[in-house]
């Protein structure tokens, strides 16, 4: 093999994402840091789950958010009630505001936006060449986020003030990708 091609080998070779202690605590300090940064509110991570087939979130305001490495695909998704979003909102936008539903909406999808860019470059430092998606926001009263895939998927739940929310990632391999040349 000459160096040309051993050079092109180890730059299109990246690693598969795994889900594990690594990841659960990039996913723990990107919320952490969104949210004291941004709200100036402190969120306190639960022990993550690791599962596979079909999981339901239920939330009233959710951002989803798809990613893609060269053989891989999955979601991000971030899942949280009203009663959070109104909680946390006031922090920037003042506690004499009505917070509405537009309002609830727009700060979701912003902070999916900054926890998946920064879960984004953490990754990156470590080799992996992910894409994300624009972030989608879904939003409704007591919503469900059904995910059934081929793949795993990891659930950090995390806790504001008594209120639960919740990362859910879910992965699986994209077979259609695989090539040798």
């Amino acid at each position: 093999m000459d160096r040309r091609t051993e050079v092109q080998v180890q730059t299109t070779s990246q690693p598969q994402l795994a889900l594990d202690d690594v990841l659960a605590k990039e996913i723990s300090t990107a919320v952490s840091n969104a949210l004291r940064e941004t709200f100036a509110v402190e969120v306190v991570p639960g022990p993550f789950e690791v599962g596979e087939g079909m999981v339901s979130l239920v939330g009233d305001v959710s951002g989803v958010i798809g990613m893609v490495q060269s053989e891989l695909e999955g979601t991000l998704t971030l899942c949280l009630t009203f009663e959070t979003v109104r909680d946390i909102l006031p922090q920037i936008v003042g506690k004499s505001v009505s917070i509405t539903h537009e309002m609830a909406v727009d700060a979701v999808g912003e902070i999916t936006n900054m926890i998946f860019g920064q879960i984004k470059a953490n990754l990156g430092q470590r080799g992996y060449q992910l894409k994300l998606g624009i972030p989608c926001v879904v939003s409704g009263k007591g919503h469900f986020v059904s995910q059934f895939h081929r793949g795993r998927y990891m659930i950090v739940p995390f806790h504001l003030d008594g209120q639960l929310f919740q990362v859910y990632v879910a992965l699986h391999a994209d077979n259609s990708k695989h090539s040798l040349s």
